[in-house]
């Protein structure tokens, strides 16, 4: 059964916005994470550092009783346009702790500014970067959610053709990991405002500037998962984005991968962020930390 939290968000649920000119978006987007960070900010009990590992923006969120030598390397979605790991803030302190980890948010470049393959590769040198400074493979999850989710995927795709060590398991919540834009789910699941086809067509477009949305490094769910650690697949039954969890987890499967796919009744696009006091949301939190807790040595 759906929860009183959960079905009173969709009456207020936030529309996908449209893009500003380029010229206006740096003001919109810090005034936009604003406003989130405000009525979603840093979890008590959770501290924030902003810092540069190897030339890479990211942020620190420490929670007070983080289980040693474990991390995290988070990638915040916004599809490719908005949000930071600032503005993520609220979702991502709650994540380090429910885990008890320490948890490294990546804070990469914005499209158009910054295009495909960018995230990408700021995601594969904050993970070798956290290697060189001594954490281990085994303690290492990614996590993402939205576009971050597909990143992911994207990161870990990146990091087998390298032939680097893999981290122990990775979280995917509400994942856009078809840039094509073929999830059926898109055009048959009407009532997720958060998402829209038109939206997703616009960032894509602004994010891939012309390059092949079927390339497995821009769209994942094309790519090879045979090798790739655990992965916890959480999807809401109301999102537009449904198709591509439910795919990404099939695929995983068929390459032999050890998946866990969860689909929650009700919930709309990253509900997690959204809609922290539902009880979805504390079963969706508990459901990442005993992930981690099992996979993680």
């Amino acid at each position: 059964m759906v929860s009183k939290e959960m079905r009173d968000f969709w009456a207020i649920c936030p529309a996908m916005p449209d893009i500003p000119p380029v010229a206006s978006l740096p003001a919109e987007r810090q005034a936009r994470d604003e406003r989130t960070m405000q009525r979603y900010p840093v979890l008590a009990g959770v501290t924030s550092e902003a810092v540069r590992c190897d030339e890479v923006s990211a942020i620190w969120y420490r929670p007070d009783n983080a289980r040693p030598d474990h991390a995290i390397l988070y990638i915040h979605g916004g599809a490719f346009i908005w949000s930071s790991a600032a503005g993520h803030c609220g979702v991502i302190s709650r994540v380090a702790a429910e885990c008890r980890i320490d948890t490294l948010a990546l804070d990469y470049g914005l499209a158009p500014e910054q295009a495909f393959p960018g995230p990408v590769e700021e995601g594969v040198r904050l993970y070798k970067w956290m290697l060189t400074s001594g954490y281990k493979p085994g303690a290492i999850s990614l996590i993402g959610d939205s576009a971050g989710g597909g990143l992911v995927l994207s990161v870990l795709l990146a990091l087998k053709a390298e032939g680097l060590p893999l981290p122990a398991c990775g979280v995917i919540a509400s994942a856009y990991a078809d840039l094509t834009n073929a999830g059926e789910s898109i055009d048959w699941i009407t009532k997720d405002p958060c998402v829209t086809r038109e939206g997703l067509d616009a960032c894509r477009d602004q994010y891939l500037q012309g390059h092949d949305a079927a390339d497995p490094l821009a769209s994942p769910i094309f790519g090879d998962f045979t090798g790739f650690p655990p992965l916890l697949v959480q999807v809401g039954s109301r999102e537009r984005l449904l198709s591509d969890s439910l795919r990404v987890a099939a695929t995983a499967d068929a390459a032999g991968v050890d998946v866990r796919l969860e689909v929650y009744d009700g919930c709309v696009h990253l509900w997690h962020w959204w809609v922290p006091d539902a009880p979805e949301t504390a079963r969706a939190m508990k459901s990442v930390g005993d992930f981690l807790s099992a996979h993680t040595r």
